[in-house]
């Protein structure tokens, strides 16, 4: 066994020489991986509150949300160029563990008006003939789904990068320190410069003034008005901020308010006892506000297999040109005649890999 390992790591040697030497003979290089993770309801939503004049089909079924939804998957797919991907949807049922906590949460968001809601229905067999797969859990919000697949996909290091396509800061929480994880805003109709529209750790830093691994306490302190979480009193984005840049984490926090002689906390004496008179509403908000990370997801494989088989490859297993004509006949079905001509362009850059 030793001469062979010897025998193996000298020849292994010379090739790698030999290559540096002469640019024909280059070392395999491992594919990389890039996972997309979207937001599917966020995307849809903004995209048709974006696009104002009217589009329908000619059977009457409006579609500007579905194009504009469309139009930043096809942008995704060029310029991400994803290995695997996922629509990510809400779960239906709403959310049974936040609700419990509290009520009222989300209560104060009215119904999506019709025309809308027969959009949202076709965000599946749109995304499935792009060849890319919808994932939910009933009773559970699309953040914790993402949250969930960006952690395992995370935690398997074999991803070079991963991208979230969202309009929800909430899913900031997720952005690490090394750019691995993006939340890129769909306020855009193109993502060919991803750099500008990703936020990374100092992009988050620069919009909420805290770190990544800080918005949940951030939000814990603010509370979020998008989804009626009141925050603690006294407490806005600058002060949660200057207690966060003091204090690494609201347990902190918490703990400086309630152990710290008075003179010796952060900011001021009144602040801290309106931190202490509403711990409750401070940990009540963390326990909404807090991503959950380990879903087991509906219909599809064990965590251990989720990113081996076909489910989340782009494609979906087809053949390029299976994938590339059915990615065709679903933007010919929704009457997206400008799409297919672009499709038919990214055709020829392969945005489609042979499984």
């Amino acid at each position: 066994a030793k001469p062979f390992l010897v025998a193996t790591t000298l020849a292994t040697l010379l090739l790698a020489t030999a290559a540096l030497a002469s640019p024909e003979l280059e070392v395999p290089r491992r594919m990389q991986r890039r996972l997309l993770l979207i937001d599917s309801f966020s995307v849809v939503f903004q995209q048709y509150h974006a696009i104002k004049y009217p589009m329908s089909t000619k059977a009457g079924l409006p579609t500007n949300g579905l194009f504009g939804y469309c139009r930043l998957l096809m942008s995704a797919l060029e310029h991400i160029r994803p290995t695997h991907a996922a629509c990510v949807l809400e779960g239906g049922g709403g959310s049974v563990d936040r609700q419990k906590i509290l009520p009222t949460y989300k209560a104060n968001r009215a119904s999506p008006d019709d025309s809308l809601n027969r959009q949202f229905k076709h965000m599946v067999p749109l995304a499935e003939g792009l060849g890319i797969q919808s994932v939910s859990k009933r009773g559970h919000e699309a953040d914790d789904v993402i949250a969930t697949l960006a952690t395992l996909a995370a935690d398997t290091d074999t991803f070079d990068s991963i991208t979230i396509l969202t309009s929800d800061k909430d899913l900031m929480q997720l952005v690490s320190a090394s750019a691995r994880v993006r939340v890129c805003k769909p306020n855009i109709k193109s993502l060919k410069d991803i750099q500008t529209a990703a936020f990374g750790e100092q992009e988050v830093i620069a919009a909420l003034g805290v770190r990544p691994s800080q918005v949940a306490d951030y939000l814990a302190l603010v509370g979020d008005t998008s989804d009626n979480i009141p925050g603690v009193p006294s407490i806005g984005p600058k002060r949660a901020a200057k207690l966060l840049a003091e204090y690494p984490s609201l347990h902190d926090i918490l703990h400086a308010a309630e152990h710290t002689e008075p003179k010796a906390f952060a900011l001021s004496e009144s602040l801290r006892k309106k931190i202490v008179e509403h711990r409750d509403i401070a940990l009540r908000n963390m326990a909404l506000v807090a991503l959950h990370r380990d879903l087991s997801l509906d219909s599809m494989p064990p965590t251990t297999q989720l990113f081996d088989g076909p489910d989340l490859r782009v494609g979906l297993g087809r053949t390029k040109a299976d994938a590339e004509e059915r990615a065709l006949a679903a933007l010919e079905e929704y009457e997206f005649q400008k799409l297919a001509k672009s499709m038919e362009k990214l055709r020829a850059g392969g945005i489609y890999p042979d499984p």
